[in-house]
């Protein structure tokens, strides 16, 4: 793995924790499912790539549950499957051009918006079902979920774009060498 790509992961990292944990006038607007998708595409072995989002994910539920008493619910496992499944389809698809980031990108916030609320429908939470245990009760469900929507599709696609346009920029000969040079200068 180059230097340049483990750099931009733990960047990544630091802009999803600290995004996770800010006050944001958009719901769900992060850039966990986007650090999820570069973990899978660029970190190897799969066990560490696979550890970068749901660490970061642990660690600011910790946090929230510790400031808010929010961090934990019943649904959460739901969500780091989630992430487990943007982590595959970052290592499958491998997306190093920025049309193919945002086409990842779409997909890794349809997943968790569809996983993550199908786990809401499923579990109860603080001891009862927010919602009938039937289809009605599940599209309900979906339904109450889309003011979500727009911050995780907006945080996944853009910073999956944004990640990844960085990785592609630090691919280039020139801009590569730079780098390189300014690390052996330290």
């Amino acid at each position: 793995m180059k230097k340049s790509s483990l750099i931009l992961v733990t960047v990544a990292a630091l802009i999803a924790v600290l995004l996770r944990l800010a006050d944001r006038p958009m719901l769900n607007f992060s850039a966990m499912g986007a650090l999820a998708v570069l973990s899978g595409a660029v970190l190897w072995p799969s066990w560490l790539g696979l550890l970068v989002p749901l660490a970061c994910r642990a660690l600011t539920d910790c946090v929230l549950e510790y400031r808010t008493g929010h961090g934990f619910y019943g649904s959460m496992a739901f969500d780091y499957a989630a992430y487990a499944a943007m982590f595959a389809a970052g290592r499958m698809l491998q997306p190093k051009h920025v049309p193919a980031a945002l086409g990842t990108g779409l997909l890794a916030a349809a997943m968790f918006f569809a996983v993550s609320n199908l786990g809401v429908w499923c579990m109860p939470h603080e001891g009862q079902y927010l919602y009938e245990r039937n289809l009605r009760g599940l599209g309900e469900c979906f339904t109450m979920a889309l003011p979500f929507a727009k911050g995780t599709f907006l945080g996944d696609v853009s910073f999956t774009i944004a990640f990844f346009g960085v990785l592609q920029l630090l691919a280039v000969p020139g801009v590569q060498k730079q780098v390189e040079l300014q690390q052996s200068e330290k």
